[in-house]
């Protein structure tokens, strides 16, 4: 069971990876298609800008999954070098634990936002004037996925032989 978890959340990191290398790469191409808009055109764009922003948070939320599963993340690793195995990997598990306590706490919130902007039909107010629960649920989906990714880092530092 413990590895088909892992196996799973391999999978959606790799996938949340992709998904954030793609929403970067249709980033810079509507940033590309804005400036030859503007230029040769002179034409003010409005849905542009807003696109943009909204595929940078979701690349930011749903990537940084993928970022945890490569252990790529910052750490202040010099602090290892004045501990044992075990400790290091005490270390890595209460950090984790704490990451995890956030996210949950971040999903909790980001849900309530995604609900509320969802039911009173909150939108962005511009001319283009997209939905708001969209981008909001990059940050909810984002939280759950790191929720999952933080489990299986813990399951993986408590299967460390070093640890037991």
């Amino acid at each position: 069971m413990k590895k088909k978890y892992l196996k799973f959340c391999d999978l959606v990191a790799k996938a949340c990876g992709a998904f954030a290398v793609l929403a970067l790469l249709l980033s810079i191409l509507v940033i590309v298609e804005l400036v030859f808009e503007r230029y040769f055109f002179q034409r003010a764009i409005t849905w542009q800008t807003e696109l943009v922003t909204m595929l940078l948070v979701a690349s930011t939320f749903i990537g940084s999954v993928y970022v945890l599963s490569e252990k790529a993340h910052v750490s202040m690793e010099w602090i290892y070098d004045f501990l044992s195995k075990k400790n290091i990997i005490r270390l890595k598990i209460f950090t984790s634990l704490l990451s995890l306590l956030f996210f949950l706490i971040l999903f909790y919130f980001g849900f309530l936002m995604v609900e509320e902007a969802f039911t009173k039909n909150y939108s962005t107010g511009t001319v283009w004037d997209p939905p708001l629960w969209i981008p909001y649920s990059s940050m909810a989906l984002g939280a759950i996925l790191m929720i999952l990714q933080y489990i299986a880092e813990i399951i993986k530092l408590t299967d460390d032989k070093d640890y037991n």
